[in-house]
């Protein structure tokens, strides 16, 4: 054991290297290709059902209002836009959704080599250094994740334009926010609030990676139950809120700028803080912990 700590000791302290950090990257994939690849099919799978779904319905629903205006001699093309948009409304924010718990999982799934005692011996002894490891992880499960989830994203999209005949519905319903004047922000603090999720989730994997994703998720809602009761304990004390609305009401255009960049700001700060705890938590894992199952 005495040996075997002093070869993990020594494969901690060496300096980044590009090279062992590719082959490290190629020699996973490989091994687990087969893991991998049920991960893309599970999660294409998903979005695609998902917009098949959707989409059977929006062409049975689309066909009986054009069997009416066969009867009844009346133009419904709006009515068959409206519809139109409507499902591809629902596809938008049902996938939306999937993409934002995708994330978690992914999250939850970053240390999962570390779940016993011989994953964590197995992990350990691959010679290479922590911070190449790390970086692995990450590259295989937050950018490999993200990636993965978009794509799915998409081929369900594709599935819903080719339902509707080539009509743009979806691609219409999907670019509508752009025409707020807040919409960049509004999409930046969406995508950072995404990957909080994401990071906030590997931080949970890098403190239990067996069953990370509920045990992680039992924790939030210990701390939103928590932030609940302390705002309804304040929503009780003589505050007056009416008059803090009307002063954020009245906020010039430069102050809700200032307003929104901080609030981006506070999450990539969050997004950076739990990347940098979980990576000084996977640095000092030892082949036994005390709060992992052995």
């Amino acid at each position: 054991m005495k040996a075997t700590m002093t070869m993990i000791k020594s494969e901690s302290n060496k300096a980044f290297s590009s090279e062992r950090f590719s082959a490290l990257v190629k020699s996973d994939l490989t091994v687990n290709k087969g893991n991998y690849i049920k991960h893309a099919i599970a999660v294409v799978g998903v979005f695609a059902a998902l917009a098949s779904l959707i989409s059977i319905n929006a062409v049975i629903d689309i066909n009986s209002l054009k069997h009416m205006d066969e009867l009844t001699g009346r133009l419904l093309d709006s009515a068959v836009e409206a519809r139109q948009l409507s499902y591809g409304s629902m596809y938008l924010a049902i996938s939306m959704w999937l993409l934002c718990i995708g994330l978690t999982v992914f999250g939850s799934l970053t240390f999962s080599n570390f779940s016993t005692k011989k994953q964590r011996i197995s992990a350990l002894m691959v010679p290479a250094s922590r911070a190449e490891k790390f970086y692995q992880r990450l590259l295989i499960y937050f950018v490999g994740g993200t990636l993965l989830l978009i794509a799915g994203f998409f081929v369900g999209l594709l599935i819903c334009q080719i339902a509707f005949s080539g009509g743009e519905a979806p691609i219409n319903s999907f670019f509508n926010f752009l025409d707020s004047e807040f919409s960049g922000c509004i999409t930046l603090g969406c995508i950072l609030l995404a990957l909080f999720g994401n990071s906030l989730y590997a931080l949970g994997s890098s403190l239990w990676p067996k069953l990370s994703w509920i045990k992680t998720w039992v924790v939030i809602m210990v701390v939103q139950w928590a932030l609940t009761a302390i705002t309804m304990i304040l929503a009780a004390a003589n505050i007056n809120w009416e008059a803090l609305f009307m002063l954020f009401s009245t906020l010039d255009k430069a102050n809700v700028w200032i307003l929104i960049w901080s609030g981006l700001a506070i999450l990539t700060l969050l997004n950076i803080v739990c990347w940098g705890f979980a990576w000084l938590r996977y640095k000092n894992t030892q082949i036994i912990q005390r709060f992992m199952t052995k």
